[in-house]
């Protein structure tokens, strides 16, 4: 798969060149141009995509080891093989988060007043994927929206928009640096072309991993501008992208690049390349008479899993995205809010900090009183936003490389399976009746891990104690399900992993000579 530059400039008429893509032998409705991208499908090859310059350039840079030392990509804690989550079944088993480019502090990176520390350099929680949370849609695609507080965007009561766990990218960061299109250059005719990739997903990019001590730990932004223009790609799809040259030759110039290879990174991330909509359940719902459920391709259970989705267990509330019936080609499963569902601490994270407490300090950050009393339910309480996380998609939630693969669930990968988390849902609250059903009980204060806690039956207390648990005893914790319709829901989430797997990019061949540093 050789992304040629050059390649994915389509002519004016653009429908006029869309063709369903083949996935598996099936025809299914074309994602392209569901989404209003420019990429499609090559007709050779269902996992090679003819990208646009900007998209091309952001994949690079997500697969690029672009790190000090020079051992870590994006792709490194975002692997397309588990669905843009980690791969390495050791460390989600246990450790969860992800060792950084320096795993541990040497006595020659010590500044004044620090000590040298046995403990793993690597970040608090779990990476979140990067797999369909780049968009929302409403007749085309877009990035996902700013920070919103609850009564005030799409998501009604509950806050919503921003990425990561606690939603600190909120959505106006790049935009506010004044740095991506510049008037006096030929960066300014991208904007209107470009706008849709401004917003939380280019300021998860800009905030940033790539200068992050725990992640890729660049000292500077000159340091990674240097490193991208250094590589066979960097200043040609540079230039291809933005009409412009790249020059690391100041720290102004290196600012206006890194700013710029956000924007890059949000638009790989939100193409039909990283998104590929192509699971057992889009053939299967494409392929049916009527399009609707049940599904003549699905098994009974999954069905049966569907159903209780959509109905008793309650999983629509939160994982949903396009309408309440779950056949929109391009649900999400997520309705980009926060939510506390009493997740218990993770002890086995590096040097077991204390419980992350989510939205709280975004929006404390943000200049907002997260303390204050809300004039509506459930959110007329104190400290209503303590201990809430962000929904994560169920897109690719069961993508592995293998059977015996352990994944990782929750904001802290406490959650080792579909099942353990499934059942969680159901059971947590101790005192309800599901659970009484089940014999649960509270751990003892001994018992931290989730092994420990399915071999004696029981859930430890919630990681953030005083946490409102928004949904308890409504939407989780006390579902009224049977273990059979817990196999069912896991049943029906694993009909939702991709039957490809994005590719790395292959060696880049020039296509053109892009002008010298800085030149127009």
């Amino acid at each position: 798969m050789t992304m040629q530059a050059s390649k994915g400039r389509q002519p004016d008429n653009v429908s006029a060149y869309l063709k369903p893509m083949q996935i598996i032998g099936t025809s299914v409705l074309v994602i392209s141009m569901l989404f209003s991208f420019s990429s499609q499908a090559k007709n050779n090859n269902e996992n090679d995509y003819d990208l646009q310059p900007i998209e091309e350039l952001g994949k690079r840079l997500f697969f690029e080891n672009i790190s000090d030392p020079n051992r870590m990509s994006c792709a490194t804690c975002h692997a397309p093989n588990t669905g843009g989550t980690y791969n390495v079944s050791g460390v989600n088993l246990h450790q969860v988060a992800v060792t950084g480019a320096r795993p541990h502090l040497r006595p020659q990176d010590l500044e004044e007043g620090q000590e040298k520390t046995t403990v793993k350099n690597a970040g608090g929680l779990k990476p979140p994927t990067n797999q369909y949370v780049s968009f929302l849609y409403d007749g085309v695609a877009k990035g996902l929206q700013k920070l919103q507080l609850a009564g005030q965007g799409p998501c009604g009561i509950f806050p919503c928009g921003g990425a990561f766990w606690n939603g600190r990218a909120n959505g106006d960061i790049v935009e506010n640096t004044n740095l991506v299109f510049d008037v006096n250059d030929a960066s300014w005719q991208k904007k209107t072309l470009y706008a849709k990739y401004l917003g939380s997903l280019a300021d998860q990019a800009f905030a940033s991993p790539f200068l992050n001590p725990v992640e890729q730990n660049h000292k500077s932004k000159e340091d990674v501008c240097s490193q991208v223009e250094s590589t066979k790609w960097g200043k040609e799809l540079y230039y291809l992208s933005w009409g412009v040259g790249l020059s690391c030759q100041s720290a102004a110039e290196s600012a206006t690049a890194f700013a710029r290879f956000s924007v890059a990174l949000a638009a790989w991330q939100m193409s039909e390349d990283n998104n590929r909509f192509n699971s057992k359940r889009d053939i299967a719902l494409a392929e049916d008479d009527n399009q609707q459920f049940p599904l003549a391709g699905f098994t009974d259970l999954e069905n049966e899993g569907h159903d209780l989705f959509y109905g008793q267990a309650g999983c629509v509330i939160c994982h949903n995205s396009n309408g309440a019936n779950g056949t929109h080609p391009l649900e999400r499963y997520t309705d980009d809010s926060y939510h506390a569902i009493g997740v218990p601490r993770n002890y086995e994270l590096p040097g077991s900090p204390l419980p992350d407490i989510g939205l709280h300090p975004t929006l404390l950050d943000l200049g907002l009183n997260p303390n204050a009393n809300l004039p509506f339910p459930p959110f007329n309480v104190q400290n209503a936003f303590i201990g809430a996380h962000k929904t994560p998609t169920l897109r690719n939630v069961d993508k592995r490389p293998g059977k015996g693969f352990t994944k990782a669930y929750a904001h802290n990968g406490w959650f080792k399976s579909l099942e353990s988390i499934v059942h969680f849902y159901n059971t947590s609250d101790v005192d309800g009746q599901t659970a009484a059903d089940f014999g649960v009980i509270r751990c003892p204060a001994s018992i931290v891990t989730e092994k420990e806690a399915l071999a004696n039956n029981c859930w430890p207390a919630p990681e953030v104690p005083d946490a409102p648990l928004l949904t308890i005893g409504a939407v989780t914790g006390d579902l009224g399900l049977t273990a059979h319709e817990e196999a069912a829901l896991v049943a029906y989430m694993k009909t939702l992993t991709d039957t490809t797997t994005v590719e790395p990019p292959k060696p880049y061949k020039s296509t053109s000579n892009p002008p010298k540093k800085g030149k127009k």
